[in-house]
């Protein structure tokens, strides 16, 4: 093929290339035309009725329309580039932080590599212990014969049976919050705190606190 048989097919190649541009555009703007005019019928209806002066928007040739077609292609593919890479970096940011692990340091990173980790003893108090001790029944029964001695009259006794039998019935009863031991002593049942902070009498069902006044403790 010769070199003007080339060349006159390639101008052939190009114009009908035009052709099929110029039939394309002219269609987008018999559109853009069509969508103009619809606008200023609307907008002119509009003015009218307001009693206000109508300016219609400009209808521009279609080689004014399509002065800037090749201008806003690529910056449209410059818009696009830039998004692509700000997802990107967004992307890149969310999979370093989930897979981000903080560095555990050791003795030997932090300087001194003969360095061991510091032990220290368990915290002991040397302070005795304030909490108030349970006593044994024997000590709880040698208080109730001493209340016993200090309150018969109380008590309603014709005389003091303190010296009589005491007996532990096994039981441990709630008084005011306070576990007692239960005893039986001269028809009566009283109840001694296990800390020995109170001595109770029951009565009708009920028990009732007794006072101390004092007096020498008896012998065991």
């Amino acid at each position: 093929m010769s070199k003007e048989s080339k060349i006159a097919k390639k101008e052939a190649k190009a114009a009908k290339k035009a052709a099929k541009v110029e039939k394309k555009q002219a269609g987008q703007y018999a559109k853009l035309v069509k969508s103009i005019n619809k606008k200023n019928a609307k907008a002119e209806k509009k003015a009218n009725k307001k009693g206000k002066p109508f300016t219609p928007v400009p209808i521009p040739t279609q080689e004014e329309a399509f002065a800037g077609g090749e201008q806003s292609k690529g910056k449209k593919i410059f818009q696009l580039i830039i998004l692509i890479l700000l997802i990107w970096l967004v992307v890149y940011f969310l999979v370093m932080w989930f897979t981000y692990v903080a560095p555990i340091k050791n003795a030997e990173e932090e300087g001194d590599s003969s360095s061991t980790v510091q032990e220290y003893d368990r915290y002991v108090n040397e302070h005795e212990i304030t909490t108030t001790k349970s006593y044994s029944v024997s000590e709880a029964k040698a208080l109730l014969k001493q209340v016993i001695h200090d309150n018969w009259r109380t008590l309603n006794y014709s005389s003091d049976p303190s010296s009589a039998a005491i007996n532990y019935t096994s039981n441990i009863v709630t008084v005011n919050n306070v576990d007692c031991y239960e005893f039986t002593a001269s028809g009566k049942t009283y109840a001694v705190a296990i800390n020995l902070s109170a001595v109770y009498v029951n009565e009708n069902g009920e028990y009732n606190p007794l006072t101390f006044h004092g007096t020498a403790l008896i012998a065991k």
